[in-house]
């Protein structure tokens, strides 16, 4: 999942972080459309001189106001904020308003609005903001206000890498008298794919290579095939994954359990460093065999 390229418009239409927040985003907005020596009055309440910041630009001095409503308003509504502001012009003998909006403004509207006063007026509404916040140099702006998914870069590598998805292997389908496992499975643990994922099974036991295979990319949340396994009665099974985002290990301890008809397992899964630690152990291992005894 990637950042949608409207995001900056979105999060600024439907603003839901308060009026002392948007007084400080528009701060930035006018700091970095040229604005100088910008003063906010009192962004957390108090008499404001009915202005939500003074700030100088091309000799002139001009007032800040500010109106960040929730979703878009009634053209009448934003007439009705901006003529009350108004009066802060005169107030604060200034030259000019600043009027920070999160609201659209047809070109006919922002017109109708500048015709309000005699004095200069500049609008920034909704487009105009993003324009700004946009820039590449604002980035730290928008990251501090929330404007973009802080997360969607480090998904957008996860689904690359395959962040912190393992996998681990399970041997199902046991028939007792062959002693063997009939089907071999790789569990996918995760949100993201794996890629170029190569395992190897060893037995701890005795040291004799089982299993090695190149799989390639894992995508599904299961892989199964059919094998005729054998087994002892007692198995201490390590597998040994390599993936695009790492490696780690897995132990598996198979017990016959002829009263279940079945190996019962424990399994541990260690060692991926951006993923927690898996461990499963079946339902009746403990009652039948106690504790699972891991190696180093």
């Amino acid at each position: 999942m990637s950042k949608r390229p409207d995001e900056t418009w979105h999060r600024l239409r439907e603003w839901t972080y308060g009026q002392a927040l948007s007084e400080r985003l528009a701060a930035q907005v006018l700091l970095a459309d040229g604005y100088k020596n910008l003063d906010p009055s009192h962004p957390l309440g108090g008499p404001d001189g009915r202005r939500d910041a003074v700030a100088d630009r091309d000799g002139k001095k001009w007032i800040m106001a500010v109106h960040f409503p929730r979703g878009q308003q009634r053209i009448s509504a934003i007439k009705k904020k901006f003529r009350a502001d108004l009066a802060g012009v005169e107030a604060n003998g200034a030259d000019g308003i600043a009027f920070v909006t999160n609201q659209e403004l047809t070109v006919t509207e922002r017109n109708e609005l500048a015709g309000m006063t005699d004095k200069a007026a500049e609008l920034y509404h909704l487009e105009r903001c993003v324009a700004v916040l946009d820039q590449p140099r604002m980035g730290p702006v928008r990251r501090q206000f929330h404007l973009e998914d802080e997360n969607a870069e480090a998904r957008q590598r996860a689904t690359i890498t395959g962040g912190d998805t393992y996998a681990h292997v399970m041997l199902y389908h046991f028939d007792l008298v062959a002693a063997v496992a009939q089907q071999f499975t790789v569990i996918k643990d995760g949100e993201y794919p794996l890629y170029n994922v190569t395992i190897r099974i060893v037995d701890m036991d005795t040291g004799q290579q089982l299993y090695t295979q190149e799989w390639g990319d894992l995508d599904a949340p299961a892989y199964y095939g059919s094998v005729k396994w054998r087994l002892k009665d007692e198995n201490y099974l390590r597998a040994f994954f390599t993936a695009r985002n790492g490696q780690w290990h897995q132990d598996l301890l198979l017990m016959r359990s002829d009263q279940d008809r079945c190996w019962l397992a424990a399994t541990r899964v260690f060692g991926l460093q951006q993923a927690p630690d898996l461990q499963h152990i079946d339902n009746k291992y403990r009652e039948r065999f106690g504790e699972p005894v891991w190696r180093s």
